[in-house]
């Protein structure tokens, strides 16, 4: 990261202002960052591994305008963050989402810690349907208010749970506070992008979040749940409608349609 991959950055996620390491440049690179760098697993979903490489990371996410899932939009937000002078550490989560918090699951889920004023706080740009907006306190057990929705985070001795309220508290996912080699990251990535029963391998997501409602696709429904609770759900049929919500409801450009064509031609 330098100066100038930095401007690429702040303009692709809109950001304007001074950007230093303090609060309001924390919060406000993590509310636009989910909304202008979709969750999109378009790699895996076509056969290819994404690289975890950081200069391949960035063109892809900034100069290219793709999107990515967790370990790219983590790692890339953990290099900004790190440079503007933030203390980051990456850590590994246990999804549970939609199951019951002591579910069995692999650590496969890549989110941040970022120390600031004495603080620790989860800052996650990579989950896709649920992605905070907003960094949440670690170690403080009452419901946080973010610009899309509550969420909370509970403790039972090392394991720590996120939780996100949709008329019920919903787990998202539990962690212990470990060290993280890139060799874990290297395998988690590659069992996610390979595997045959992987998600991300059988079905295509698309997710971003924006001031006013989540917009989520999978299954062949493009899903919108505004910040008021009141969800619409439209039915993508073919492919022409699926490319036309990728570039005007997600933001993504033609080399990400392109990536998709190819895959339906094979």
């Amino acid at each position: 990261m330098d100066e100038l991959k930095l401007k690429q950055y702040l303009n692709r996620i809109h950001y304007s202002g001074e950007a230093k390491a303090d609060w309001e440049t924390l919060s406000k690179i993590h509310q636009l960052h989910p909304q202008y760098i979709p969750f999109e697993n378009i790699d895996p979903y076509t056969g290819v591994v994404p690289s975890l490489d950081l200069e391949n990371v960035f063109k892809k996410l900034v100069t290219d305008c793709r999107g990515g899932y967790c370990y790219e939009q983590n790692l890339l937000l953990s290099e900004v963050l790190q440079y503007l002078g933030f203390k980051v550490k990456l850590q590994l989560g246990r999804v549970v989402w939609k199951r019951d918090e002591n579910s069995s699951a692999a650590q496969t889920h890549l989110l941040l810690i970022v120390d600031y004023n004495g603080e620790k706080y989860i800052t996650d740009c990579g989950f896709g349907t649920v992605t905070l907006t907003a960094p949440i306190v670690l170690n403080e057990e009452n419901q946080q208010q973010t610009p899309n929705g509550l969420f909370k985070v509970s403790r039972h001795e090392e394991v720590y749970i996120l939780w996100t309220w949709k008329e019920k508290w919903l787990p998202i996912y539990r962690f212990r506070l470990e060290f993280v080699e890139p060799l874990d990251l290297e395998i988690a990535n590659w069992y996610l992008s390979t595997h045959p029963e992987s998600n991300f391998r059988k079905n295509l997501v698309l997710s971003k979040v924006d001031a006013n409602a989540r917009y989520t696709y999978a299954d062949y429904t493009l899903n919108i749940r505004s910040n008021d609770g009141i969800k619409e759900s439209i039915s993508i049929k073919n492919e022409t409608q699926l490319f036309e919500i990728l570039t005007s409801t997600f933001g993504l450009k033609e080399n990400a349609v392109e990536a998709l064509k190819r895959n339906s031609e094979n």
